[in-house]
């Protein structure tokens, strides 16, 4: 497991209800430097229910929940901090450690090439990262604007033109990318399964027939609801309903 993030600061207001969260936040970090990873997770619990919320509570709280064996928790918690900074590599490691404890091995369907290359290049930033890029991007763009009504040079002009050019579309392709990101991070489309182990049925109904079992710390897909039913889907696109109680939405 990589490094616990102690030296990440979490930028609270000066609000005394915020100097407390980042009281908890550090109280968290000795506890869990001093072995007391129940403690720990608590805290970090705690600061969440607060309403602070940042990547560094869920990876730490994901460590310490890997600490205590509680494998669905950790997942959770790195998945969480996972869809605020998408391309961490510490919550990537630490992540698929988690899964490699994950009793069932599911091979997930494969997908076309330009799908698999869109979700990773959307994957490289947040929703917030491609907003300052776009936003970066327009600002190239006028500046590249003003060269070509201040200077003369027929080469500087040309130069602009095409350079503003491109930055209007890498502001576009940002403002494309973080709306895609943004709906990721916000749909409650995927979950982790809590329950030690749960039949997952043919239909939203105790009596229907038993289609396949998923254990703890399996990663689906939501598809429906009906009642206190989900309709869910596996990686290799096994599809069944299970109750809502067994799972805990990312």
């Amino acid at each position: 497991m990589k490094r616990l993030l102690f030296v990440v600061l979490i930028v609270f207001s000066q609000h005394a209800f915020a100097q407390e969260a980042a009281l908890q936040f550090e109280q968290a970090n000795q506890f869990y430097r001093g072995g007391d990873y129940q403690k720990a997770a608590q805290l970090y619990e705690q600061v969440l229910k607060n309403g602070y919320e940042h990547f560094a509570l869920y990876y730490n709280l994901g460590n310490a929940y890997f600490k205590l064996q509680k494998i669905p928790g950790a997942i959770l918690a790195y998945e969480r901090a996972k869809r605020l900074v998408p391309n961490d590599e510490d919550i990537q490691y630490n992540l698929r450690l988690a899964n490699l404890r994950v009793i069932d091995k599911i091979e997930p369907l494969p997908q076309l090439f330009f799908i698999q290359w869109w979700n990773a290049f959307l994957g490289l930033f947040s929703s917030s990262g491609w907003a300052l890029i776009g936003i970066g991007a327009l600002w190239l763009a006028v500046g590249a604007g003003m060269l070509f009504f201040l200077l003369r040079s027929v080469f500087v002009q040309r130069l602009a033109v095409f350079g503003g050019l491109l930055l209007v579309i890498a502001a576009a392709l940002s403002f494309i990318s973080m709306y895609q990101q943004h709906r990721h991070e916000q749909s409650d489309r995927t979950a982790i399964v809590f329950a030690p182990s749960v039949s997952v049925k043919s239909a939203p109904d105790g009596q229907s027939t038993d289609l396949f079992v998923v254990h703890e710390g399996v990663k689906i897909e939501l598809l429906d609801s009906v009642g206190e039913w989900k309709k869910i889907r596996l990686a290799d696109g096994k599809v069944g309903w299970m109750m809502t109680e067994s799972i805990q939405v990312i």
